[in-house]
């Protein structure tokens, strides 16, 4: 009887304690962070892939840019990375750029356009064009 009435009595404490922190208001215990869409479903937002170099003010300009503005990229860094230095070179031989004139940062978006150099307005354009045109 009496191992009933601690078994029991065990039970109710867990349960109280269980009860307790669902309840928590504490900012910091048992509190999780929703995953919230900055935008609709519906909306498409376009792979905006950047070359940069770690040490370029201009990379870093652009890359602050994009931060924020909410535009999600992925940074290459041609000084840190032999693979995307190769990538790079292929992207100007491509588009008929001679040696003299490459640079970066290079942007790549939807895997349509390239724009070299740091431009607000060229990117925006470019953002809008290929998010209000289907492929």
């Amino acid at each position: 009887m009496l191992r009933i009435a601690m078994f029991t009595l065990s039970l109710l404490l867990l349960a109280y304690i269980a009860i307790s922190f669902a309840g928590e208001t504490d900012k910091n215990l048992g509190k999780q962070t929703p995953i919230i869409s900055v935008q609709s479903p519906s909306v498409k937002t376009p792979r905006v892939v950047i070359y940069t170099l770690s040490t370029c003010p201009h990379c870093i300009e652009a890359k602050e840019y994009l931060k924020n503005n909410n535009i999600p990229f992925i940074d290459r860094q041609i000084d840190k990375d032999e693979e995307y230095m190769a990538n790079l070179i292929k992207i100007y031989d491509s588009m008929g750029i001679p040696d003299q004139n490459r640079g970066v940062p290079l942007f790549v978006i939807d895997n349509r356009i390239r724009i070299q150099g740091f431009n607000k307005q060229k990117l925006q354009d470019a953002l809008k064009e290929v998010t209000s045109k289907p492929k």
